[in-house]
């Protein structure tokens, strides 16, 4: 079974904030970096306010606690589009032949290969750990944070995704 695709930056980024947003580990550091955004941001208006008024009053404390709300909820939204702008960054840096453009994945008893302009490389099935689906994407993971990024638009039916997956399903699982 062979499938054929262009593989393109934002595949790329899909996978990273895909991963981003279901790794456990990555969820605990971002709402801990949320609340320590929010903390950060309650603080100096906090100061201010304090400073200006030389006590504590109600609209010191509101103005901080809103401060801090408003930094909280917008964290997310701040991360994802830093974490786009990074990962654009990366991928402009150097010739990234191998991951981008024209691919081929090729499905046999032994493993996946994968083929592209410039390399050729064979996965063994026990190396593919667990397969995710996201809205437009399968993701083969071969490590905690790898994974073979195939686009669902190279698919021409359902029936062929579902073929491709049960395929993958089979032989990773006998290995």
């Amino acid at each position: 079974m062979n499938i054929e695709f262009e593989r393109t930056i934002e595949d790329i980024i899909d996978f990273n904030l895909f991963h981003m947003t279901h790794s456990p580990s990555t969820k605990r550091q971002l709402l801990l970096m949320r609340v320590l955004t929010g903390a950060l941001a309650a603080i100096p208006v906090f100061g201010i306010g304090y400073l200006l008024y030389h006590s504590i009053n109600a609209s010191t404390l509101v103005l901080s606690i809103l401060a801090g709300f408003v930094a909280f909820a917008f964290y997310p939204q701040a991360n994802r589009q830093s974490t786009i702008k990074r990962i654009n960054k990366m991928l402009s840096e150097g010739n990234n032949n191998t991951l981008l453009g024209h691919q081929v994945i090729s499905l046999s008893p032994e493993g996946i290969y994968t083929k592209n302009p410039t390399t050729e490389s064979k996965i063994n099935w026990s190396a593919i750990g667990r397969v995710v689906e996201s809205d437009a994407h399968v993701y083969l993971y071969t490590s905690s944070i790898n994974a073979l990024v195939i686009p669902k638009k190279c698919f021409r039916t359902e029936k062929e995704r579902q073929d491709f997956l049960e395929y993958v399903n089979k032989y990773r699982q006998h290995n």
